[in-house]
């Protein structure tokens, strides 16, 4: 099979990598080479709760993915790539834990993943304060990348973009009155922010509540948000189980997905086969985002890539892998132009990225504030009209010019 990253470096004359008889690696980093035969690079995410695992153990996959093939096609600066992978739960402490471990004693050069914007705001003050590249590839809280810190680049929206698509959104098809429950991390309460700004300007009636993700019975909040009020709308802004939970309530208190309100996921987890073994036929009607879906066309690098990671895994990727197996595609090209693991000359590479991923062009703005070194890939809304259908075969709603279908109201 035709290797992805060969086909990128074909693609963009990236020259001057060689072969190297280096050994194969673990993806946990417990390879027999020494750090001066290999090229370290960290990942960072969630595989264990109250984190996201599905998340965290994609992220992790589609990471070991992109370093065999460029493995296979001659490694980077004459070396292979090497992975050493550590658990954040999600958690600030332990993801700062697993970053100090990653940077002091594993020593790896640059570090990517996270999926979670309270454990990824601990870790970029570890990557600034050690002037280590952080790729951060799915945590999207504004303050991110808003801090500044040269070290830090993102690869996934950031609620900013993601809170104007919704409120398009909810313009696009005219809602009225919207119910927002969202989780009590950055990543929630800063898009609640958002929210309520972007709806009290436009007129547009609203109410919501923070929650914690750790709860198991959401009930009192879901009928304390809809009691005396009846929403078109209800935005559920979480996390990992919380998501599936909110679904799973909602639907048995009759309040959402029905006729009379619709339902948005605005977390990943929407996009794992998993929904349906905690929701069962409640996420049918539900409708989520997503930066990826093959009924859309991306780039020449997606599909190799999708069809990659399906027959080393056996499933279909979700967007996160997308987003992790660029990260190390970025990376890679960004240690092969500076010619040094260095970390101000990669820093500076990153800066001047101009490269083709599975979901476009990566760039990466150098004007201060909430995009600032930020690729933002684009929001595409799905909806499930199936039970136990496949993520893959959602219809994509919005927006309009790419939609596949109209929204599917619930009888």
């Amino acid at each position: 099979m035709k290797k992805v990253f060969g086909f990128m470096v074909l693609m963009f004359t990236l020259v001057g990598i060689v072969g190297c008889s280096a050994e194969d690696s673990s993806s946990e980093g417990t390879g027999s080479e020494s750090s001066e035969e290999v090229i370290k690079i960290g990942g960072i995410g969630p595989l264990t709760p109250p984190g996201s695992p599905e998340l965290g153990e994609e992220l992790q996959q589609s990471m070991q993915l992109a370093i065999d093939e460029i493995n296979a096609d001659g490694g980077v600066l004459g070396k292979d790539l090497e992975l050493y992978f550590e658990d954040s739960s999600g958690a600030p402490e332990k993801g700062q834990s697993a970053m100090e471990k990653l940077i002091t004693k594993e020593n790896v050069v640059a570090i990517a993943g996270e999926g979670h914007s309270s454990a990824a705001l601990a870790e970029i003050e570890v990557a600034k304060r050690n002037n280590v590249p952080f790729i951060v590839a799915e945590a999207w809280s504004d303050a991110i990348t808003e801090k500044g810190y040269e070290q830090v680049f993102r690869v996934a929206p950031n609620n900013t973009m993601f809170s104007k698509r919704i409120v398009e959104f909810v313009e696009e098809f005219g809602y009225e009155n919207i119910s927002i429950i969202a989780e009590d991390s950055d990543w929630g309460i800063g898009n609640v922010d958002l929210l309520k700004q972007q709806f009290e300007e436009k007129g547009i009636k609203f109410n919501s509540t923070i929650v914690s993700r750790e709860t198991k019975d959401y009930v009192p909040q879901l009928l304390e948000l809809t009691e005396n009020n009846e929403p078109d709308l209800l935005l559920n802004i979480m996390t990992g189980v919380g998501a599936y939970l909110v679904v799973k309530q909602a639907h048995e208190l009759g309040i959402s997905p029905t006729a009379e309100t619709a339902m948005f996921m605005g977390g990943a987890d929407a996009a794992y086969p998993e929904i349906w073994e905690t929701t069962g036929e409640a996420s049918k009607y539900v409708i989520w985002q997503t930066p990826y879906s093959p009924k859309a066309k991306f780039t020449d690098l997606t599909e190799p890539m999708v069809e990659a990671f399906k027959e080393e895994f056996d499933r279909n990727p979700s967007y996160v892998a997308l987003h992790g197996y660029d990260t190390v595609l970025i990376l890679a090209d960004a240690i092969e132009r500076a010619g040094s693991t260095d970390p101000d000359e990669i820093i500076a590479a990153l800066e001047e990225t101009k490269l083709m991923g599975t979901r476009g062009e990566v760039t990466f703005p150098l004007e201060k504030g909430p995009d600032y070194h930020n690729w933002l890939p684009d929001l595409l809304f799905m909806q499930y009209t199936e039970i136990d259908q496949a993520p893959d075969d959602a219809e994509i709603v919005f927006p309009s010019n790419v939609a596949t279908s109209d929204i599917v109201i619930p009888e």
